[in-house]
């Protein structure tokens, strides 16, 4: 089952009225209860959801906009926001919405009617919806063997542990759809055990068409799930998992997905996708389809998550407090120059926005991020340790890159020299050293309020 669904036209669930589903039907279906709505969800979706929340709009009497999402891997703010805002921004695109009802699909315990689980996804996903003018009237969880509303404790009106969910299988409405030739996938309690993480060899299988191919990130949705995964990573102090750090270290194979990779850490995720040369199709016109989960990435519905976020920024380009003069340019622009030919050093090939070029020219009047740079380095470091040239070299590049923007020029030039040593004809070291010794400093450097300065009490490494 797809990671994110919409789900077709429904009838109300507040009060007794007809809609027409797109599923076998020989008529109208009357929807006069909590119950009926979650019996008709898996006919109308063609399985049981299992760890999602499936929101539907309601439309002065009717059911209107629905989407199932897998439930977030992770309750780190920036995934939350980015979930809650997903939900949202699909139940606001039907224009009668007025309200929502959520249900949420789990088979973790409940032992508090007060504590519902995933209470942290439900509040998110509430704020947001509320923040859209979509008060929500309901939520229900519905567990392995009992489903219960979240919204109401109190055991005299709604008595614990809730309602037998095999009931819903049972009921009016089922027997109806069923009737009418509507089936689904196992009900709860006789479902598969989840599937265990891969072994790490899995993992390292699973990649080794994008090292050998490393045109392959250059597919707009795979470079979308490759960005979200780098995102996460330096969103997180904790280092990644070796998982993850196989996968971070195979996109930088490809020169889009590296150069995107250093914006995305100094100004941010967003400025990154949005200005990238190879997301053009995706902001051009949008294909059907989902992002993948990549081995060792986030789940797709994590990265669809993210990418709707992306998106909201086309159109007015995020610049993630980069000021912008009142031209469309960024202010007090420094880009180096190619002193023999006089022309503007060509490092940016895979910018399609100045913006983004400009970032990698450490050349924007407001300060990068500091703190995601940092963990930039971190992460590239254990990178760097790698065997393979094909990852060194760009690993090595990277980190050149960020003592470069420090303004610390002989450290950089240091690891371009191990850089070309991974890989003699490595085009961004060789750029970048051409550009260091020539003098240049970038113009984050140049000045006290943009500069880099070294945390407190840290040691200077040799």
């Amino acid at each position: 089952m797809d990671d994110k669904q919409r789900i077709p036209s429904q009838p109300s669930a507040e009060e007794p009225a007809t809609a027409s589903d797109s599923r076998p039907s020989d008529g109208p279906i009357t929807i006069r209860s909590a119950e009926d709505i979650l019996a008709y969800i898996p006919h109308a979706l063609g399985d049981w959801p299992r760890e999602s929340l499936v929101a539907v709009a309601l439309c002065d009497g009717q059911l209107g906009a629905s989407l199932r999402i897998d439930l977030p891997a992770s309750l780190r703010p920036a995934v939350l926001e980015r979930f809650a805002g997903t939900v949202a921004r699909y139940l606001g695109q039907d224009p009668r919405a007025a309200g929502a009802v959520l249900a949420l699909y789990t088979s973790e315990p409940w032992h508090d009617p007060a504590y519902p689980p995933h209470s942290a996804v439900l509040d998110a996903v509430r704020s947001s919806l509320a923040d859209a003018g979509l008060p929500v009237l309901d939520v229900w969880i519905v567990g392995e063997e009992h489903w219960r509303t979240a919204t109401c404790a109190a055991p005299t009106c709604c008595p614990w542990p809730g309602a037998p969910t095999g009931q819903l299988r049972m009921g009016r409405i089922s027997a109806e759809m069923v009737f009418r030739g509507s089936s689904y996938g196992k009900a709860p309690g006789l479902l598969a055990p989840r599937p265990t993480a891969p072994p790490a060899a899995a993992t390292a299988a699973a990649l080794e068409a994008y090292r050998e191919n490393p045109d392959r990130w250059w597919e707009p949705y795979a470079f979308t799930a490759a960005l979200a995964a780098w995102d996460d990573a330096l969103s997180e102090s904790a280092v990644p998992s070796p998982d993850r750090l196989r996968l971070l270290g195979v996109t930088l194979i490809r020169p889009a997905l590296r150069d995107a990779v250093m914006v995305s850490a100094a100004a941010g995720a967003s400025t990154a996708w949005l200005g990238s040369a190879a997301t053009a199709p995706l902001r051009a016109g949008r294909p059907g389809g989902l992002p993948p989960a990549l081995p060792g990435g986030l789940p797709a519905a994590e990265v669809a998550a993210a990418l709707d976020s992306w998106w909201d920024g086309e159109g007015a380009m995020r610049t993630n407090g980069l000021p912008v003069a009142p031209g469309g340019g960024v202010e007090a622009i420094a880009v180096p120059v190619d002193r023999s030919s006089g022309s503007p050093a060509p490092f940016t090939p895979g910018a399609s926005s100045p913006l983004f070029g400009r970032v990698l020219l450490g050349a924007t009047a407001s300060a990068p991020d500091w703190g995601r740079i940092a963990v930039l380095d971190r992460v590239v470091q254990a990178l760097a340790e790698t065997e393979a040239p094909e990852v060194r070299a760009p690993a090595l590049t990277i980190l050149a890159w960020i003592q470069w923007i420090r303004g610390r020029g002989s450290r950089c030039h240091k690891l371009l020299e191990r850089a070309l040593s991974a890989d003699p004809d490595y085009r961004l070291a060789l750029l970048l050293r051409r550009v260091v010794e020539h003098g240049e400093l970038p113009a984050w450097a140049r000045s006290r309020d943009t500069a880099w300065q070294r945390p407190t009490g840290t040691a200077d490494a040799a």
